[in-house]
């Protein structure tokens, strides 16, 4: 009886009527799709020293740098496998004992937190890059840092960002860069800033911060 009910009830749908149980099927297909679509775009990947994922405007984040030779410049690709790099992602130079020197390409936008944190660089020459945003110990205790050469388009420097650098001597700033951190520079004994006489806002942090001045 419950057969020739369901049957009937079937001849009875109007023509192109889809059952609910259909349309969820269909949802959970597209979802399952999906997830696997952003699986696969997240998941790192490894070329040459780099390890790194694909953002969601598919450019590169460097997760990780896997090199292991001593290198006296290292100079950060601006591409990996013909993806822009435009992120140098949290702790992924943090440690690294091999590199001197590191310049950044004019893609780099973003240094997540510890980024480079306790690693032995003597120089950080940013300037070339488009970075807007510094985060929140991504030099901290380079113990041998000594100068860093920071974009014109940098916006924020975060919280100590370059803590107990205390060889550091010359920050040079090309940007009147806007939000610097209180504690920033918090441990860097020798550091004085270089900066143009119209950079207002980083001129009035390093005298509010009693930071030496050296003004062009």
């Amino acid at each position: 009886i419950l057969q020739g009910f369901d049957a009937l009830l079937n001849k009875t749908k109007p023509k192109g009527f889809i059952t609910m149980k259909k349309i969820i099927s269909i949802i959970l297909v597209l979802a399952t799709v999906m997830a696997l679509f952003c699986s696969c775009s997240s998941k790192p990947r490894e070329s040459g020293d780099y390890t790194y994922t694909v953002l969601e405007d598919e450019t590169a984040k460097i997760v990780k740098y896997n090199g292991t030779a001593d290198v006296v410049t290292l100079d950060i690709p601006d591409t990996i496998d013909d993806i822009k790099v435009t992120v140098i992602g949290a702790e992924a130079f943090a440690g690294v004992a091999t590199v001197t020197v590191i310049n950044l390409p004019k893609t780099i936008t973003k240094i997540e937190e510890k980024a480079f944190a306790g690693s032995s660089i003597k120089k950080a020459m940013l300037y070339r890059s488009a970075v807007t945003e510094i985060g929140a110990y991504a030099f901290s205790e380079c113990k041998n840092l000594v100068q860093v050469d920071l974009p014109s388009t940098l916006d924020t420097i975060s919280e100590k960002a370059f803590y107990a650098c205390e060889s550091l001597k010359i920050a040079t700033f090309r940007g009147d860069t806007a939000n610097i951190d209180d504690y920033a520079f918090d441990a860097c004994p020798k550091v004085k800033i270089r900066a143009d006489k119209s950079l207002e806002k980083v001129i009035r942090y390093a005298e509010t911060h009693a930071l030496e001045l050296n003004i062009k």
